[in-house]
């Protein structure tokens, strides 16, 4: 299933950034060191209403997942079904994603709660790096 073109908004130049070079990078509040999503407005702990960026490690768990099938195309095609999941980051804050997989019975089995992922970052044609997670090698 094709992700689409994603395109910057200004709020998150630095997260494409990122991952135009290979990084994870998501907020973080520096007044009372909390982890957030890359699209938090704001921190939840303190009130800062703009929280800097970091780094994360791109090491991640999968919450949960689910399996989305595409609707035939007007000439028949059917596009592949992909895996989207909810992964909270070894920082703390949960992101949605999908999981990098190009047949998702290839990951029949193997998707559990807790199963350890990596963050990778795919090269687009039109707009912006895309985001994805694999399961760790050995999983």
């Amino acid at each position: 299933m094709d992700i689409g073109v994603l395109r910057r908004d200004g709020r998150t130049d630095p997260f494409f950034d990122g991952t135009a070079a290979g990084r994870l990078v998501v907020r973080r509040c520096a007044a009372c060191d909390r982890w957030l999503a890359p699209d938090a407005g704001g921190c939840p702990g303190c009130g800062d209403e703009d929280p800097g960026w970091a780094e994360a490690s791109g090491a991640a768990t999968l919450v949960t997942w689910t399996v989305t099938h595409g609707r035939p195309a007007g000439d028949g095609t059917v596009p592949p079904p992909a895996v989207l999941a909810l992964v909270e980051l070894a920082e703390g804050p949960w992101l949605h994603a999908r999981l990098d997989a190009a047949d998702p019975a290839a990951l029949r089995g193997r998707l559990r709660e807790g199963l350890p992922l990596t963050a990778v970052f795919v090269p687009a044609e039109q707009g912006e790096a895309h985001l994805l997670f694999r399961p760790e090698q050995g999983d």
